[in-house]
C-alpha cells in the first residue's frame, strides 16, 4: 500500500530553502510570457544595485508578482506572500524562494527569516507592505515599522510603480479582465546604502510613504486611457456601499456600467474615461476613489462618536495545513465588532470556540469580496492560526469592516498614548 504523502503545516517558521535553479528559470520564463501577453512595459530609472536589496511594490493585482520578477531578472530573489498563497502551491512555493505569512499578525519570528535572506544568504527580498490590494487605485496604509527594518538590514531599496494593473482588474470587480492598456511598471533605486548611514527610521519611513502616493484615476485620464469594458461598474457597490443622497448603506447595486442605490434610486453611470456622473440628479461624487474616502470618514466620525457597531453571524473556516487547505468549522458562530473589544468570534463546534481580536491587534485587516467563488470573507490570524470569516447575513459591510478597524486602531492608541 502507498504511503500517503505528509505535508507539513503551512508556517511563517518554516525554515528558508536554497532556490532550486531549475524551479529559478520556470518562474522567470512565466514572468516574461506574461509580461509579454499583457503588454507589460517595464521603465527602469536607475540600475538596479548589487544583491542583496529590498524590492518595495505597489498592489493592485496579481500581475505585480510578474512584474517584480521580470523587473529582478537575473538576480534571484525572495518574496513574502499570505499563508493561504501556499494552496494549492506548497512545493512550488518553498522551492522557489516564497516566505509564508500570516496577514496583519505581530510575530517578530518572521522578521528574523527576512533578515536571514538579506543578511546570511546575500539574496533579495520582494515586499508588498500594504499586505493587501488596493480598491480604488490609491495607495492603502503600510506598517509604520517598515522604516525600523530597513535601517537594521542596511540593504538599498528598490520601489516598483506599477500603473494600468488596478484599471486592468479592480478587486471589487466581476474578475473579467478588462484589457486596459498601457501597463508600465517605473522601477527606481530610492534608497542607497550610503542614505542608510545618514538617514533616520523615520525619515526612511517617510521617503517610502512618499513613494506610494499614486492616483490611478488621475494617472489614466492623464494618459488618455479608456474603459470600453461594458461591465465596468459590476462589483462597484462592494466598496461604494453607502448611498451618498439618503444616506442608506449596503443597498447599492450594479448592473452594465451603471450603480444604483435601490433605496431612493438614485443611479450613476461608470464612464469609460472613469468618472462616476449622477443620471436623475447631482452628482455628489466624481471618481470612486473621493466616494470611497467619503465613505472611510463616515466610518471615522462612528467611532469618534462612539456608535460604531456591526455583528452578524458567520461562518469559520480554518487552515489545517498545505494539503488540506481551509476546513469549515461545524457549529454556529457569531461575530461581533466593536470599538471597545475588537472582533470576537465566538461559537459552538465539539468544544467551545472564542476568537479574539483586539483594536490594537493590527492597523489592518484583510478581506476579500468573492475568495474563489466561496464568498466574501475577512481573515483573522494570530501567530499560530489562520481563520477566514464569511458574513452570512450582511457580506456587503466587509469595506466598512475594514475603514472601522483602522479608525479604532488610531482612536485606541492615541488613547493610550495621551
Amino acid at each position: 500500500m502507498k504511503k500517503e504523502k505528509k505535508y507539513p503545516e503551512i508556517s511563517p517558521y518554516l525554515p528558508v530553502k536554497r532556490i532550486w535553479i531549475s524551479f529559478a528559470f520556470v518562474i522567470w520564463t512565466a514572468a516574461f510570457i506574461v509580461k509579454f501577453l499583457q503588454k507589460i512595459k517595464i521603465i527602469k530609472k536607475t540600475k538596479l544595485p548589487k544583491p542583496p536589496y529590498i524590492v518595495l511594490s505597489t498592489h493592485a493585482s496579481m500581475l505585480d508578482f510578474y512584474i517584480a520578477l521580470a523587473t529582478t531578472f537575473p538576480h534571484r530573489v525572495y518574496w513574502i506572500s499570505t499563508v493561504e498563497e501556499f494552496i494549492p502551491r506548497y512545493f512550488i512555493f518553498r522551492h522557489i524562494g516564497v516566505l509564508a505569512k500570516r496577514k496583519f499578525s505581530n510575530d517578530p519570528r518572521s522578521a528574523l527569516k527576512y533578515m536571514e535572506v538579506l543578511q546570511k544568504r546575500k539574496k533579495s527580498l520582494i515586499i508588498y507592505p500594504e499586505a493587501r490590494y488596493s480598491f480604488t487605485g490609491e495607495n492603502e496604509r503600510i506598517d509604520k515599522s517598515l522604516g525600523r527594518f530597513i535601517k537594521k538590514a542596511n540593504v538599498p531599496v528598490v520601489f516598483i510603480k506599477c500603473h494600468g494593473d488596478y484599471l486592468h482588474l479592480p478587486q471589487w470587480s466581476d474578475r473579467k479582465q478588462r484589457k486596459v492598456r498601457p501597463i508600465i511598471s517605473e522601477v527606481e533605486t530610492i534608497i542607497y546604502k550610503s542614505d542608510l548611514e545618514i538617514m533616520t527610521p523615520q525619515e526612511i519611513q517617510e521617503k517610502i510613504e512618499a513613494q506610494y502616493d499614486m492616483n490611478e484615476e488621475k494617472w489614466a485620464l492623464d494618459h488618455n486611457i479608456k474603459n470600453t469594458y461594458e461591465n465596468r461598474a459590476v462589483g462597484l457597490e462592494r466598496i461604494l456601499y453607502k448611498c451618498p443622497h439618503c444616506g442608506t448603506e449596503f443597498e447599492m447595486s450594479s448592473e452594465s456600467h451603471y450603480l444604483k442605490c435601490n433605496k431612493c434610486g438614485v443611479t450613476y453611470d461608470y464612464l469609460e474615461d472613469g468618472h462616476l456622473k449622477c443620471m436623475n440628479g447631482e452628482t455628489k461624487f466624481d471618481f470612486p476613489s473621493k466616494w470611497y474616502k467619503w465613505e472611510k470618514e463616515c466610518v471615522k466620525k462612528e467611532v469618534l462618536e462612539g456608535t460604531y457597531h456591526f455583528e452578524d453571524d458567520v461562518r469559520v473556516e480554518k487552515l489545517l495545513g498545505a494539503k488540506i487547505g481551509f476546513v469549515p468549522l461545524e457549529g454556529e458562530y457569531h461575530l461581533e465588532h466593536s470599538i471597545n473589544e475588537g472582533i470576537i468570534v465566538k461559537g459552538k463546534n465539539k468544544e467551545e470556540f472564542s476568537f479574539i481580536r483586539p483594536p490594537l491587534h493590527s492597523y489592518g485587516i484583510h478581506i476579500e469580496y468573492d475568495y474563489i467563488g466561496r464568498g466574501a470573507f475577512l481573515e483573522l490570524a494570530d501567530n499560530e492560526n489562520t481563520y477566514f470569516v464569511y458574513p452570512l447575513i450582511n457580506p456587503k459591510a466587509l469595506t466598512k469592516i475594514h475603514f472601522a478597524v483602522e479608525h479604532i486602531y488610531d482612536s485606541t492608541k492615541a488613547k493610550y498614548s495621551k
